[in-house]
């Protein structure tokens, strides 16, 4: 079994695109569960979602109090009853044979044993959204930029819509490829552990330790911080095909984030050099310059 983990906070329409997504899986609904995990510190929207959600979704809810996206991730993840852990945002709406394929990429025969794979699923923004907030009052349909929408009745027919609501792949997606793609970048695979769209067993999940809850709602990469941590335990990241499309909100105040949330990753894992991951995220310096920056250092001859 499959237990996909949604975090959620205070979202509404796109929460709802992103289960009723999920209803619409070509694996057999024996085979997954939904752990949708609500951080908002009070309840309300997750229940005006789920009301107005089609019956049949195997779907949980949990609750972890505000305590950010680590937490709730951990919290579903600590509930899950299947071997394998699908991280899915809320935001984030999955072709019908994504878990199939995650599935799959997971109890395929060797090189890759099944509690080593990292698998990520390539991820879409739908750009048409980027400046759309939520409605203020729960909508099925989301409005974007010129007009354009989404409902549930779309999601059939979503790869070839997909192609009229501003496309791209993200600066991360790109990372992801490379790192995964380019012998050079080996010592960085771990940033393909992008936070949604992202498998593992659970069993290496917890001999990584989980998501660090210590950082708080502090936005930065905790996902990125994973994936080093899963590196370090032996773990092999690859790509899959089968796509998701992620509903973006702009964000502001990135940059003094990043900076922030890295400077914090080097402290705990003693590592002075992995401060200018931030400045890579934020697009102050190259993936090759990353690479050599974070390159392991030689061993002096004895």
């Amino acid at each position: 079994m499959i237990s996909v983990v949604i975090p959620t906070r205070d979202r509404t329409t796109r929460l709802h695109l992103t289960l009723s997504a999920l209803l619409a899986q070509t694996l057999d609904r024996d085979s997954f569960e939904v752990l949708l995990v609500d951080d908002a510190p009070r309840p309300g929207a997750v229940e005006t979602v789920l009301a107005a959600l089609p019956t049949g979704l195997p779907l949980r809810l949990a609750r972890s109090g505000g305590r950010g996206v680590a937490a709730a991730r951990n919290a579903g993840a600590g509930l899950a009853l299947g071997d394998l852990l699908l991280f899915l945002d809320d935001d984030t709406l999955a072709d019908p044979d994504l878990l199939r394929a995650h599935l799959a990429a997971h109890t395929a025969p060797p090189p890759l044993p099944f509690t080593h794979t990292v698998a990520h699923s390539r991820v879409s923004d739908l750009t048409a959204f980027l400046f759309t907030a939520d409605p203020l009052r729960f909508s099925r349909t989301l409005t974007g930029a010129r007009g354009r929408t989404l409902a549930p009745a779309d999601l059939p027919t979503l790869p070839r819509l997909a192609r009229t609501l501003g496309p791209r792949c993200s600066f991360i997606e790109g990372v992801a490829r490379a790192v995964t793609g380019v012998p050079a970048y080996q010592e960085l695979r771990w940033l393909a552990c992008v936070g949604t769209g992202t498998s593992m067993s659970r069993a290496l999940f917890e001999r990584a330790g989980g998501f660090d809850e210590g950082f708080g709602a502090l936005w930065g990469g905790e996902d990125l911080e994973l994936g080093l941590r899963l590196a370090a335990a032996g773990a092999e990241f690859r790509l899959l095909d089968p796509a998701a499309y992620h509903l973006p909100q702009a964000r502001h105040h990135t940059g003094a984030d990043l900076r922030r949330f890295w400077a914090l990753v080097a402290q705990r894992h003693g590592r002075p050099r992995l401060e200018r991951v931030g400045d890579f995220l934020r697009g102050d310096i190259g993936l090759d310059q990353l690479a050599a920056e974070l390159a392991p250092t030689p061993q002096a001859a004895p």
